[in-house]
Parts: C-alpha cells; structure tokens; sequence
C-alpha cells in the first residue's frame, strides 16, 4: 500500500515540476550567461542562480571544472545549462548558431562603464576565470566589453556578484525602454491563465 502511495506522490511532484518548467520556459529572455573557466565553484553555482531568476536561455560553462550544485539551490533544474570544452572556437560556434551577441564583463582599456552601456539584442555576457581572465580573442570578438565602476580599494569584485549586477543592470534597461515584461517578477501567464510558481 505504502508503495503504491509513494509511486503516486512521486508522479504528482514529476507532474507538477514538468508543469513548472513549461511555464517558466514560457517567459525566458532573450540573454544567456557564459563562464569560461571559473575555478570556483560556488562562483559558478550563484550564477546559474542568478540566470535562473532572471529568466535566462542558457548558461553556457566553458571548461571541464566541477561545480558546486548547492550554491545555485535547484535552479540548475530548471536553467538550461550547455557545456563546452575551453575553447574559443566551441564557442563562436555556438554562440553563431543560437544568435548570440558576444559582451564580455571584464577591466579593460577598452571597457564601457556600466552605467553607460548600452546593450545588443541577445546579448551572452561572458565572464573569465578569476585568475587571468578572458582570452584576448574573445575580448577582440566582444561588441562589447563592460566594467562596473569601484571606489574601493579591492580592485575587483566577486566574480559571481559582477555577473548578477551586469544581469540586471541589462534587465533594468530593458525596462526603462519598454521592453521588459513581468517587471514585478513571476511567471508567463500559462495558456489557460493559471501561473505556478518554479520556486515552490
């Protein structure tokens, strides 16, 4: 009895999520997260958090690096989370077969202050190890190269945290102009109008 319990419980919660996930699917944006080599994996972790809460298409991890699951708190679930090798090549070829405008956030002579950048359609913002950074061909491939503007002596922040402020820095321009739905958060409104919750 217990079991037949059990396997109708387990059949309800895989409903349910499949459920959840279509409709959060209904509402992804037009924007993907790339992190090329990261060699901390709660690094990693919050920004497949940070995607997943912002609705992104994708996170694409560049590299053969583990990652720590449990800082991004079931979201990977959710997100569409792409692997490729470290290499500069696997990635214009994906970034060209899913329209991705590349905008690398990185400090740079050539960088664009946060505050003034203005951003491309289907941007993929992509982040370099924490030691070293991006490869400069990428930077050179880059339409856009962003850094975010300290007054502290640290001369960088949190690789992670810099990924989550650009994010949103782009989502709140998007809604300044018109462009973001949902501004409030939640989900698509699902065909039949009901909404769920990917959280819950």
């Amino acid at each position: 009895m217990n079991e037949v319990k059990n396997d109708y419980v387990a059949r309800r919660r895989a409903e349910r999520r499949a459920r959840r996930l279509e409709q959060y699917r209904l509402g992804l944006r037009p924007f993907a997260i790339a992190a090329w080599e990261i060699s901390k994996e709660h690094n990693v972790g919050t920004l497949v958090r940070t995607a997943h809460a912002a609705a992104a298409e994708q996170v694409i991890l560049l590299g053969e690096r583990e990652w720590n699951v449990e800082a991004a708190r079931t979201a990977e679930l959710f997100t569409e989370i792409v692997q490729l090798p470290a290499q500069t090549d696997a990635l214009r070829a994906h970034i060209k077969a899913h329209g991705w405008n590349l905008v690398a956030v990185e400090l740079t002579e050539d960088s664009t202050n946060l505050f003034d950048a203005e951003y491309p359609d289907r941007p993929c913002f992509i982040l370099g190890a924490e030691v070293g950074g991006l490869p400069p061909e990428l930077l050179e491939d880059a339409g856009l190269i962003v850094q975010i503007p300290q007054w502290g002596l640290v001369p960088c922040l949190n690789l992670a945290v810099a990924g989550s402020i650009v994010v949103y820095d782009y989502l709140a321009k998007r809604h300044r102009t018109g462009g973001l739905s949902r501004p409030e958060g939640g989900l698509a409104e699902a065909v039949d109008g009901t909404v769920g919750n990917p959280d819950g």
